[in-house]
């Protein structure tokens, strides 16, 4: 079954969500970038809920923090079989070019979400569908991807 998938701008307020506790993770062959637990956020499950009209909650985030030559690969990704909503927030203090998230089902790319601080993504995801976060180019050596990754049933 193939699920909803829209992007809701100007859904956080990126000022108000302080994290902190970042870890590098660099297993090259699944990413390189920073994480941290993450905040809670109700208006991440009223977005959700709203979008896909399901009753959700949060029940995992974690925040990732992608600088210059970072990325997540999609095989690093995880499988779903019972259809959660995945709510990706940009908590980015600016746009970064280039810098997407990427929702592939079987394969092929059928959402991109690109850099936009205060905006999140709402996917169901199901079994055939995968996401991977674009590699930050080293062109821009001042680049600061932040986004919350949320896991809702």
């Amino acid at each position: 079954m193939f699920g909803l998938a829209t992007i809701v701008h100007d859904a956080i307020d990126v000022a108000s969500v302080h994290v902190d506790g970042f870890t590098r993770y660099a297993l090259l062959d699944r990413g390189s970038y920073e994480v941290a637990p993450g905040p809670s956020l109700p208006e991440l499950a009223r977005v959700a809920s709203d979008v896909t009209g399901r009753s959700l909650a949060v029940v995992e985030s974690r925040v990732l923090r992608l600088r210059a030559g970072d990325y997540l690969l999609a095989h690093h990704d995880s499988i779903y079989a019972d259809n959660p909503v995945e709510v990706v927030a940009d908590l980015s203090p600016s746009r970064v070019i280039g810098a997407e998230v990427h929702y592939r089902r079987r394969g092929q790319v059928f959402l991109r979400f690109p850099s936009q601080p205060g905006a999140v993504s709402v996917v169901e995801r199901g079994p055939t569908v995968t996401c991977n976060h674009t590699y930050v180019s080293k062109l821009r050596p001042d680049a600061l991807v932040i986004r919350l990754v949320a896991l809702l049933r």
